[in-house]
């Protein structure tokens, strides 16, 4: 990933991730998947786990990043929240 990536825009929708890449074409030749695939996210609400590495990095050369919720991941908790 980049560095200070928490300073770019947060995408918090799989809908503005797709957008922001460029569209269901562009999701579909940057995954190798499906157009139907990119169309089952769009109605689940998330990204199959497999995706997140090239999805993410083709986020952070666009300036954006999204949340990892959206691959079904877990976000880091706050620092604060794990040092007490």
């Amino acid at each position: 990933m980049i560095r200070d990536a928490v300073e770019l825009p947060l995408l918090d929708t799989v809908d503005a991730v797709i957008e922001a890449l460029g569209g269901t074409m562009a999701v579909v030749r940057l995954t190798g998947r499906s157009r139907q695939n990119v169309t089952n996210w769009r109605a689940a609400g998330n990204f199959s786990s497999t995706t997140f590495l090239v999805m993410t990095t083709a986020l952070a050369a666009a300036g954006r990043r999204a949340a990892p919720r959206l691959w079904r991941m877990d976000e880091p908790a706050e620092t604060s929240d794990v040092l007490g």
